[in-house]
């Protein structure tokens, strides 16, 4: 079920089916948020939880158990319950269930809100751990961002504009794992010009940044989207291999595993430790 949301300077709609954004507009009507297709992605903006990223041989182990988990793991799949929808705000809801039992041993609520005010979304992320041990999770946004918006222009035309100027080193990625390897991307600047061959080897991943948001903008018009991060440790940006017109900016609280990690998920780079009985929460905001 979609629900949708507007005020005079933005609107959106988000679907029960992964608590997911499925619109972002301007007032004018353009739509910023990719639409997905076949061919290149068919996401627009999905939830990663309780993992972000692969896993090796998309299993990992805890306290002596084998369990399989696909990629991003499954909150991006699953049916959220309505639970409030007022004029400029809407939440849903996920609770552990028969099925992510199978695949992830802890009970848990997991809340997604988003809210409009003036030309800012703010989306938020709750967890509340009910078991009586801690519990491990990760956390992650995939909003996709068409690029180009219109029509005779490039992804060339576009370029990343982060708060600070940053020196910064991408990991690369093979098979859906981490390969070990860094590269500098960013050298003592704060622009990152896109082009399709930046993403042949997969997402650009950044940690240990400086700013605290990122802005698309472009040379041929005024139409810039940003997308603030704050206390966000790892920030992935990501098109597909085969010229996608789009562009995903994706603040995460966990990362892939690296090819040959162990399998033991309290050794996993990024995981969060939740103690039981208690709320982890954080928000990032798309300002248009």
């Amino acid at each position: 079920m979609e629900v949708t949301l507007k005020n005079d300077r933005i609107g959106i709609a988000a679907d029960t089916l992964g608590a997911e954004l499925t619109s972002l507009k301007t007032a004018d009507g353009l739509e910023l948020l990719w639409q997905g297709d076949d061919n290149h992605w068919k996401s627009r903006s999905p939830i990663l939880f309780p993992v972000v990223g692969g896993l090796p041989d998309d299993q990992y182990e805890l306290e002596d158990k084998r369990y399989k988990m696909d990629l991003h793991g499954f909150a991006r799949r699953s049916e959220f319950h309505l639970i409030e929808k007022a004029k400029e705000s809407v939440a849903f809801q996920l609770r552990e269930n028969k099925e992510t039992l199978g695949q992830y041993p802890y009970h848990f609520v997991l809340d997604v809100s988003y809210t409009l005010k003036d030309n800012c979304l703010t989306v938020g992320f709750t967890i509340h751990n009910r078991n009586d041990r801690t519990m491990l999770f990760s956390i992650g946004a995939h909003p996709g961002f068409r690029c180009p918006l219109y029509e005779k222009e490039t992804m060339e035309d576009y370029y990343l504009q982060f708060e600070k100027a940053e020196t910064a080193s991408r990991r690369f990625k093979e098979n859906g794992l981490l390969t070990g390897e860094k590269e500098e991307i960013l050298h003592k600047e704060s622009k990152l010009r896109l082009a399709h061959d930046l993403f042949c080897r997969d997402a650009i991943i950044l940690d240990h940044l400086h700013s605290d948001w990122v802005e698309l903008r472009n040379d041929r018009n005024s139409q810039v989207i940003r997308v603030e991060f704050d206390g966000f440790p790892y920030l992935g940006i990501w098109s597909a291999r085969n010229d996608g017109p789009f562009v995903c900016i994706e603040p995460w609280y966990g990362i892939d595993s690296t090819h040959g990690d162990s399998y033991d998920l309290t050794r996993k780079e990024g995981i969060q430790f939740l103690e039981p009985e208690t709320m982890f929460q954080c928000e990032h905001r798309i300002i248009v």
